[in-house]
């Protein structure tokens, strides 16, 4: 990984801050697995763990969100909490043997 001050400056480092408080409040830990950026497309700072059900990202405007990501479609779902989210995830992954979103039920079924 790059240096965190290279890749993080002014307004995205106080974003990749929050990120870091609601990772706090929603009790999940950090370790040398978890990774972070910013999405080029958005401006979102994002940051992740494979432990976790999904990411955590800061908006521009500094909206704190979590999203799931289907690992079959890239279908993208976005919740207010981790709680949300990881009950998402959690039943969307006992659907089947891997992770599978509606999307994916739906083109199946066509």
């Amino acid at each position: 990984m790059t240096d965190m001050f290279e890749q993080f400056q002014g307004a995205d480092l106080k974003r990749l801050i929050k990120c870091f408080e609601a990772i706090d409040r929603a009790g999940l830990k950090v370790d040398q697995d978890t990774d972070a950026g910013v999405n080029p497309n958005s401006g979102n700072v994002w940051v992740h763990n494979p432990e976790w059900a999904g990411c955590v990202y800061c908006s521009i405007g500094f909206d704190i969100g979590w999203v799931w990501t289907c690992c079959n479609c890239g279908e993208e779902y976005f919740f207010d909490t981790y709680r949300e989210m990881e009950d998402f995830a959690q039943e969307h992954t006992d659907k089947t043997d891997w992770s599978a979103c509606d999307a994916c039920f739906e083109k199946e079924e066509v």
